[in-house]
């Protein structure tokens, strides 16, 4: 019974891990996510970011058009 109960638990620790875990790779925080994707497109204005998945989402202002930059949370690779 208590074997039982031990293995519940390690299962929901190694469950609970395994969840977080992708959660705990981001690198990369939003501010610099921002400053990465600035860089990217020279003379845009930073309108918003978020996190969706494993990478940001940046959006833009440039040249009158509103434009989306991905930067991954992990790394700060930029691609558009």
């Amino acid at each position: 019974m208590i074997a039982n109960r031990t293995r519940t638990a390690a299962a929901a620790l190694l469950a609970a891990a395994l969840w977080a875990a992708p959660a705990l790779a981001q690198q990369v925080a939003p501010s610099d996510a921002v400053k990465l994707a600035l860089q990217a497109a020279p003379g845009a204005e930073a309108l918003g970011v978020k996190l969706d998945g494993d990478h940001y989402v940046v959006r833009l202002k440039q040249d009158g058009a509103v434009i989306q930059v991905l930067v991954d949370a992990t790394t700060g690779a930029v691609s558009q």
